[in-house]
């Protein structure tokens, strides 16, 4: 084999057969849930204003700076492959006048995403996220509801998670709190990396987030935001924690995090992976009560969340759980050359019909055939030889006692449906 001339983009993935199992099973759950609990799909646009992102996610934040795929059009507006959905959905919530409809609004989809960003197991540079949303609820109520869904699809999946929560309080709570970092982090600001250096003096929350192992060192003593909320964020904070409690939902305080995005305030919390070897981030979300109104909508308390599909289904790899396939109901088998194409209009009828068929008419030995209906796990064969071609009939075959009975074909649909409902 020669050199192969094209190749995917780094940090870019195909999605094979072989993987579509787990992948639909991943999504196929997730849409289940959520429309269990009343909560409605919305898409948006792969691409979006840049300034969106500028704006709702941060200038300060690497998302921003660093890992944006970003160009001019035609036209010369500055666009961008939306590096996550949040923004996005905001927007249409404004520009649809979604915030006449009753609250809360309850929204979920499934996103492609981009980030430039190194490479790694489960993290790709096109990847792809569950997400949440509801907005127009500001009590406790909300954060649990978008909590427990996730929790619940862990549940439902059989992967292993740790909860982490904190809050990061109100405007005026941070504004404190900032205060007390900013002196703590400016006397090591000779040893922090620039991208930091620039965050201390934009947004020191962000530091929080770095995952340099010498900057992590530092986070490990720094001031805690527990230790700055006011009594209403404390409250509310307490509430959560007790109703989780009460909904069965273990969790483990985690005063360092902050998440990476400017626009979260209150409730932050990740889902981190208990059943593999590393606790890697599944994904995690929180509270953006400002950001409707920042983004020029009404006043509106929000919270979201986003989990990725690659690091579940990893985690699904790792527990080398193998979803059950549905089998077709019948499988349709050709005897001889003047039969197939017989068999492949019997093959679309039976499609049209309403049943799950299968069938590889480009095999010409019965046997050859049989053994892959029996594989299929198919209930019965129908099959089609040059008679029944002629006679405009077929042969219903059991596959699991070996019985068979010849049926006019006019008879065929209601004689299967019989057959697969008793």
């Amino acid at each position: 084999m020669g050199q192969i001339e094209y190749q995917k983009p780094r940090g870019m993935q195909d999605i094979l057969p072989s993987d579509q199992v787990l992948w639909a099973h991943i999504t196929e759950t997730y849409i289940g849930l959520c429309e269990s609990a009343g909560i409605e799909r919305i898409s948006t646009p792969i691409l979006e204003s840049t300034a969106l992102f500028t704006r709702a996610v941060g200038e300060g934040t690497e998302v921003v700076s660093k890992e944006m795929y970003s160009f001019d059009d035609k036209s010369g507006n500055s666009l961008t492959l939306k590096p996550e959905s949040t923004a996005g959905v905001v927007r249409a919530y404004i520009e649809n006048g979604m915030n006449s409809l009753p609250k809360p609004v309850l929204l979920y989809y499934l996103e492609p995403h981009f980030r430039y960003e190194r490479p790694q197991s489960g993290r790709y540079r096109q990847h792809n996220q569950l997400g949440l949303e509801i907005f127009g609820d500001p009590t406790p109520n909300s954060d649990v509801q978008v909590i427990n869904l996730g929790a619940r699809l862990f549940n439902k999946l059989g992967i292993g998670y740790l909860l982490s929560i904190n809050c990061i309080g109100s405007a005026e709570d941070r504004k404190k709190y900032i205060e007390v970092l900013k002196k703590y982090f400016t006397k090591y600001s000779a040893d922090l990396p620039d991208i930091n250096k620039k965050q201390l003096e934009t947004n020191p929350l962000r530091i929080l987030d770095s995952k340099d192992p010498d900057v992590v060192k530092l986070i490990e003593d720094s001031p805690q935001i527990l230790d700055y909320l006011g009594k209403e964020s404390s409250a509310r904070f307490q509430q959560i924690l007790e109703l989780l409690e009460r909904c069965g939902v273990a969790y483990q305080l985690n005063s360092r995090l902050v998440r990476g995005l400017d626009y979260y305030n209150g409730t932050v919390f990740e889902f981190l992976s208990t059943s593999g070897t590393a606790r890697d981030s599944l994904g995690g979300g929180g509270r953006y009560d400002k950001l409707v109104q920042q983004m020029g909508g009404a006043d509106t308390p929000a919270i979201g969340m986003g989990l990725g599909v690659e690091r579940i289904k990893l985690e699904l790899e790792h527990l080398k759980f193998v979803p059950d396939a549905t089998p077709p109901d019948v499988y349709v088998v050709a005897i001889g050359g003047q039969a197939t194409n017989e068999a492949e209009v019997v093959r679309e009828y039976l499609l049209n019909e309403g049943f799950r068929v299968g069938a590889n008419l480009s095999k010409k030995s019965l046997g050859d055939q049989l053994a892959l209906a029996s594989k299929s796990k198919a209930q019965h064969a129908v099959v089609i030889g040059n008679r029944e071609a002629k006679l405009n009939e077929a042969i219903i075959k059991d596959l699991a006692s070996g019985n068979q009975q010849v049926i006019s074909r006019d008879k065929l649909v209601a004689t299967l449906k019989t057959l697969l409902n008793p």
